[in-house]
Formats: C-alpha cells, sequence, structure tokens
C-alpha cells in the first residue's frame, strides 16, 4: 500500500473526483482503502446526495444534467465509506441511483458496470459476515418484479460468502431469468471470478437443462416458481424454443422430472393449483405449455379429477379448456356425479366454445348410456340461461330428445328451467318439453335500468397500519395495479392518516426509507404509482407537490387529456389534503367488485362527513357520483349540496350515437404539415354535441377522443396498460362513454406488432398482428 494510499483522505478532494464524473477515479482511490478510514467521508456524502438531488428536481436541464452526471462516481463513494450491510443497502438501492448511466472521460455515457459495483464490495477489509447480511438484505430488498443488476450483486455476494438468499419473490424471479440466459452463452458469476482471478474455474453451461442440474436447491426454488408473479411469462418465451428443447422452461421442467430431480407428482398438483388461483392470460399460458409438456396420464388425471373440475368451472377460458380436454380423455372412467357436476359448471360458464364442446360429450354419453340422463338432463338445463343462442337451442334439442327416457322428477326440473330460455325459444321449448302452453300471451319482461356486468365483492380491507404498508409496497411494485385493491388501499390510507397519523407513518417508514429525497418530478408524478409515492411523501411529513402535479395534468392540451388519469388525480387530492383538510372516509370508494357504488352506502357516507363537520373532497365526490345508479342522483346531489361541497356539472356523460368509418378508400385528414398519413381503416364512435367546457374529472369524460384524428390510434399511446385497467372504473354506468376513450388504445393494439401487452380492458385479446396489409 503506497503513503499516498494509507494517508488521511481529505472531502475536498473525494469531492473532486466525483465532480470529474468518471467513476473510474473514485474507484481507483478509495479501493485499497478500509472503510473505517473513509468514516469522515460518510456524513459528507449523505449531504452531498441530498444536494444533488435537489438539483435533480429544480426543473432546470443543464442544472439536472451537471448532477446526474456526479451519481455514478457519489455512488461508488458511499459504497466504499459504508460502515454496515445497512448503509451498503441504501447506497446500493436509492431511488436516485438505480441504473445509472456512467459519463465517459472524454464524453458521452455508457452503461452502467454492475460487476464493479460487485467488486467495490468484494473488498480485502470486508469480511464474511458482512458479505453474507448484505446478500441477505439485497435479496429480501428486491421487487417483486425483479432487479437485474441488484440480483446480480445479491447472487454475486451469496455464492462468494456462502450465504442462503431468503427465496422472496424478486430473487427468485432473477433466478428464472439467469437460467434463460444459459442460451445465450451466459457467463455465470463463478466464471467471473475465475476470469478476475478472484477464484478458480468453473463449469460453463450452455443451457438451461445443465445449469438447473447443479442448483443446490433446486426443488426449494421449483416449488415457489408457482407462487411468485410473473414467472408464467418466462416460462412462455417465444424466443427459448430456437435455442432447442433443453433451453425451455416447461420441456426441462418435465425432463428433470423424469430424470428424479424433481417430483413428477408434486410438479403436477403445483401447476394445477397455480392454474386455479388464475392469473392474467399472458402468466397463465406459461402454465398451460408447462402441464401440456406434463401430460398427465390417465391415472394422474383421474387421481386429480376434482381438480379438473374446478378448474373447468372456474379456471380461465384456456384453462378450463384444458381441463375439459384432460377430463374427456378418461371418458368412461369418470364417476357419474362428477360428470354431472362438471357439465353443470362447464355451462354456467359464458364462453361458447366450451359449452358446446360439453353438450357434444354429454350428447355422446347419453348415446352410450341412456340410464345417464336422469343425472345429465338438470346439468344440460343450465344451458338454457346460456348467453349464446346457438347454446340454448342445442341444449333444448338434447334435452328434447332424451326427456322421454327421463325419470319424472329429472323431467320436472328441465321443464322448470325452461324460463332461462330466450323469448324466441319459448314456443319450440314448450312444444318439445310437452309443457303445457299458459293462458295469455307471451309478455315482454319490464324494461330495467342497465347496470354493469359483475357482481364480484371488494379485496378485503387491510387489517391496521402494518398490513396496508404491506399492500401498498406490492401496488407500487405491481405494473398494472388491480383496481379493487387499489380502491381500498387509498380508502385505507385516508381513513388510517385520521385514526392514527403516527402508527401509520411509522408503519410506512421502510416504504418511505426507499424514496429519493426531494418531491417527485411532474413525469413520475402522473403515474399511478408516481402519484402513491406523492401521498406516501404526505402521510410521512416529507415535502410533496401534488397541488402542482394536478394543475398541470389539467392543464395538459385537449388531444393529451384523458379520463384515465383520474385515479392519479383523486390521489394527488389525497395527498394535498389528507392533513389540511381530512374527512372520515373517501366517498368514492366503490362497494362492489365493478366499480359501482350503492346508493344507500354513499348516502351514509355523506352523513359522516355531515356528522364530523367535514367538507368533501371535490375530485372525491365527483368520482362517486360517476359510480352511483343515475336513477339515485337527484337526491344525492341534493344531499351533497348540503353539506356545502362542490358539485360537477348536472349532465350525463356524452353516450355515442353514431360512428366514423374510416373506409381503405377514404383519405385520412391532412396533419399540419400538409402531409396526408396512410389510411387506417377504422369504426369508432361520434359525438356531434359540443365539447364540454366543463373542468375537473367531468370534462376529462366528456370530452371523447376524435375519431377522424388518426395520431390516437396510431401514435405514442396517451393510455398505459395501468391506466387502460382502471378506466372500466370510472363511470360504470357508462360504458358507452369508457369505450369510446379506451379504443383508440385498443385499435392501436389490433394494427401493431410491436405491442406485446394484453389490454385489459380485453385480456383474451388475440395476439397483435403486423401492420402490413391492413
Amino acid at each position: 500500500m503506497t503513503d499516498r494510499t494509507i494517508e488521511m483522505i481529505s472531502w475536498e478532494e473525494v469531492r473532486a473526483l466525483i465532480a470529474a464524473r468518471v467513476p473510474q477515479g473514485v474507484i481507483e482511490r478509495l479501493s485499497p482503502v478500509p472503510a473505517a478510514e473513509l468514516r469522515h467521508l460518510r456524513g459528507p456524502l449523505r449531504r452531498l446526495r441530498s444536494e444533488l438531488g435537489r438539483e435533480l428536481s429544480s426543473g432546470d436541464m443543464g442544472r439536472y444534467g451537471a448532477a446526474y452526471d456526479q451519481l455514478a462516481a457519489l455512488q461508488f463513494a458511499g459504497v466504499f465509506a459504508a460502515a454496515t450491510p445497512a448503509e451498503a443497502l441504501e447506497w446500493l438501492t436509492a431511488r436516485r441511483l438505480l441504473d445509472l448511466t456512467w459519463p465517459r472521460p472524454g464524453g458521452g455515457s455508457t452503461n452502467p458496470d454492475h460487476h464493479a459495483l460487485l467488486r467495490a464490495l468484494l473488498g480485502p477489509h470486508r469480511d464474511a459476515a458482512f458479505h453474507r447480511e448484505l446478500a441477505v438484505r439485497l435479496a429480501e430488498w428486491l421487487p417483486a418484479r425483479g432487479d437485474g443488476a441488484r440480483w446480480l450483486i445479491a447472487h454475486g455476494l451469496a455464492v462468494w460468502s456462502g450465504a442462503e438468499l431468503p427465496t422472496t419473490d424478486g430473487y427468485v424471479i432473477g433466478w428464472v431469468r439467469e437460467g434463460g440466459m444459459m442460451r445465450h452463452h451466459h457467463r455465470e458469476i463463478g466464471e467471473w471470478f475465475a476470469a478476475e482471478g478472484l477464484r478458480g474455474p468453473v463449469p460453463h453451461h450452455g443451457t438451461l437443462r445443465s445449469w438447473l442440474r447443479v442448483q443446490p436447491r433446486l426443488a426449494e426454488f421449483v416449488r415457489r416458481l408457482f407462487e411468485v408473479p410473473d414467472v408464467g411469462s418466462e416460462f412462455a418465451d417465444p424466443h427459448a424454443a430456437r435455442s432447442g428443447p433443453d433451453n425451455e422452461w416447461p420441456k426441462v421442467l418435465t425432463a428433470l422430472a423424469g430424470e428424479g430431480l424433481l417430483d413428477r407428482a408434486e410438479l403436477i398438483d403445483l401447476c394445477l393449483g397455480r392454474l386455479l388461483r388464475g392469473d392474467r392470460p399472458g402468466n397463465l399460458r406459461g402454465f398451460l405449455q408447462l402441464y401440456a409438456e406434463l401430460a398427465p396420464d390417465a391415472e394422474e388425471v383421474l387421481a386429480r379429477a376434482r381438480d379438473h373440475v374446478r378448474l373447468a368451472a372456474d379456471g380461465a377460458p384456456t384453462a378450463a379448456k384444458t381441463a375439459q380436454a384432460a377430463l374427456r380423455a378418461v371418458d368412461t372412467r369418470l364417476p357419474a356425479e362428477l360428470f354431472a357436476e362438471l357439465t353443470a359448471a362447464v355451462l354456467a360458464r359464458p364462453e361458447k366454445a366450451l359449452a358446446t364442446a360439453q353438450l357434444g360429450w354429454v350428447g355422446a354419453a347419453l348415446r352410450r348410456d341412456p340410464a345417464q340422463a336422469d343425472r345429465l338432463l338438470p346439468a344440460v338445463a343450465v344451458a338454457f340461461a346460456h348467453p349464446a343462442p346457438t347454446v340454448q337451442e342445442r341444449a333444448l334439442g338434447l334435452a328434447a330428445r332424451h326427456l322421454p327416457h327421463t325419470a319424472a322428477a329429472a323431467a320436472e326440473a328441465v321443464r322448470a328451467a325452461v324460463s332461462a330460455l330466450s323469448p324466441a325459444l319459448q314456443a319450440d321449448a314448450h312444444r318439445l318439453l310437452a309443457i303445457p302452453t299458459p293462458s295469455g300471451e307471451w309478455q315482454e319482461p319490464p324494461q330495467v335500468e342497465a347496470s354493469p356486468t359483475g357482481s364480484a365483492a371488494m379485496p378485503a380491507a387491510p387489517a391496521g397500519p402494518v398490513d396496508l404498508a404491506e399492500r401498498l409496497g406490492a401496488l407500487l411494485a405491481d405494473r398494472v395495479p388491480d383496481p379493487g385493491e387499489f380502491e381500498v388501499v387509498l380508502a385505507a390510507l385516508v381513513a388510517e392518516h385520521r385514526r392514527d397519523a403516527s402508527a401509520l407513518r411509522t408503519a410506512l417508514a421502510p416504504l418511505t426509507a426507499r424514496r429519493g429525497e426531494g418531491p417527485a418530478s411532474f413525469w413520475e408524478a402522473r403515474s399511478l404509482g408516481g402519484a402513491l409515492g406523492c401521498l406516501l411523501d404526505a402521510l410521512t411529513g416529507r415535502p410533496q407537490e401534488s397541488d402542482r402535479h394536478a394543475a398541470e395534468l389539467l392543464d395538459w392540451p385537449a388531444h393529451l387529456r384523458t379520463p384515465a388519469v383520474i385515479p392519479v388525480l383523486r390521489i394527488h387530492e389525497a395527498a394535498g389534503r389528507v392533513a389540511a383538510a381530512p374527512v372520515p372516509l373517501l366517498l368514492a370508494t366503490p362497494t362492489a367488485g365493478d366499480g359501482t357504488i350503492d346508493p344507500a352506502v354513499l348516502t351514509e357516507r355523506l352523513a359522516a362527513h355531515r356528522a364530523s363537520g367535514a367538507r368533501p373532497w371535490p375530485l372525491d365526490m365527483a368520482q362517486a357520483l360517476l359510480r352511483v345508479p343515475p336513477h339515485a342522483l337527484p337526491g344525492l346531489r341534493a344531499a351533497a349540496a348540503g353539506l356545502g361541497c362542490d358539485l360537477p356539472p348536472d349532465t350525463a356523460p356524452p353516450a355515442p350515437r353514431r360512428f366514423h368509418t374510416q373506409t381503405p378508400d377514404l383519405p385520412e385528414r391532412v396533419g399540419g404539415y400538409g402531409w396526408a398519413p396512410p389510411v387506417l381503416p377504422r369504426i369508432a364512435p361520434l359525438v356531434d354535441t359540443p365539447v364540454s367546457a366543463s373542468g375537473g374529472i367531468t370534462g376529462l369524460l366528456h370530452t371523447l377522443p376524435d375519431p377522424t384524428e388518426i395520431d390516437r390510434f396510431t401514435g405514442t399511446p396517451s393510455l398505459s396498460a395501468a391506466d387502460l385497467a382502471q378506466l372500466p372504473w370510472l363511470a360504470p354506468w357508462h360504458p358507452e362513454t369508457i369505450a369510446a376513450h379506451g379504443l383508440p388504445r385498443a385499435v392501436r393494439q389490433a394494427d401493431t406488432a410491436s405491442h406485446h401487452e394484453n389490454n385489459p380492458c380485453c385480456p383474451d385479446s388475440p395476439k397483435p398482428r403486423a401492420s402490413s396489409g391492413r
């Protein structure tokens, strides 16, 4: 060690190295120095990080660039000076310091070298206990969606120190992605150690199968694959097949079960369990591929017949189809009671293909054994209420064919179900099933107010501040948050802050620690997660600028404004008012899983505001009124007016009554530069009434996209996947208006092959097609 190394390193010298922007200078100067000899730098480094954070939030791009360029060098200085694993973790995971680019000495920048960060932590002055604790802390920090850079460091520290890391969601998803890299001649961390001269040579694994064979905790990690979010998407990687079967997760897991390294029966059980829990289509696809590779034989299916029936009854359409096919393969060996239960469950589903296949199966079974009619025909009668008329007609024909061979009780059960058939089939049903024609003519059912489909229950409210903090963390990590979970968490945050702000602040402290210094920028705050971060700042006494962000969102140009930002605006309203103008509870929290609110419940909530002397928040009030049935609005508006709150205009959102049809031979509207874009054939709703001049969220909802403006359908989408997931909940009693706002994104998704993400408003939408040859 040179005299220059052992002498005291001054803060001025380190500050100059950071100001020089290039991390290599900091690495060369500080890497030989024990952290204990850098303790005098810890305070100044933290203050510098806060100072640079303020510069990043200044809004001045020159100051932003000058501050950003110093962050990579600052991060290395912080890592070298960290005294404990907790301090090192803070420098590795601070929001402003994630995935920084590295300035080059001569100008420009390059991607970060995360191996260099790992090397900085492996200095001879750190002991194995330090490495093990930091590895565990990093594994616990990893977000559920994964973080490749921090996963590499956690994994490298674990291999180096022998730490046994917890199988957190973030660590497991990183492990899965590491396995998927083997087909790309990927160099594992052990090979990197060897190349750096830090450890001896290790074998190279060129395939996923070879790599999995040597994993010391293989069975433990494989069990977690069925619990961690988004693993199925990794299983369904469409590019893996190009590298052969030894690199496809479903085929490799099946092969390892054949080798005895994994328990085949356990794999089948885990796969069925995952399919039963359900998920988005892209994630389920991977587990369906695994089930297809496992290809359970007749004995394995019969041993799990009850699970297959549950999957056919309640699973996603593709999973239900798979379960139905598996059960049909053991047709003659399936217990009669279970077959009848399966039939009733499948015919109660809305999918036409499933119902048609089931009726065909029942018909074949009855031809083979007419004695089963007593048990099966009442189940067939469930299809009388199916939404597809062709399914109703086929079920009626099947029932009529076999009713003469049915016992009286079963026949009466079938006849009793006839009332569910469509009016067009009633006369045929009475004739075919020998039902006496009732006196009088058929009467149309009374007209009732249309209501949204679905009546699922809302998620349960959090059980106290700790549970609330955990669910908020999950919401922040979720790429497409569930609308019901978002509403429940938002309502609980407001209520818990009023009940015990100190306890809530304590519970939220771990989430707060992950956020950077200074308020969020506008570009961050306009997203759902960014807005929730602003609310988190408000609840924990940190600075936030939600009022400014909300005003900027409402001040966007008309062609960029969309009602999908209403949830973000409501969050900013809560952040700006939760301390200054607290309310006993939110008014707009839905009471049903389709976004609607029971008018009686809203009346009770308004009474609670009156009793507490609180004035409702304007956006909360406006959103609540959009979620109640129209017939209840006059009374509720009167009750709200009595509280002195600001009410939105008493006008219903526009419902398009005609369409703009853009045919291939109709030129697109010429743009501002005199250029007519290529024609995109489309049919889109058109409203003839003038654009509403009202402000707030009412104006956002009332201003429908112009169907003649092609940029809305082909340009960068103004709605993210998270926005689209929230959209149907904003005005559930006005589906035409919501559909008009969501249609441009749906058209763009259908027209382009570059968008690989399903529309959350229509999750079963087909894969995108190429834009050529429209």
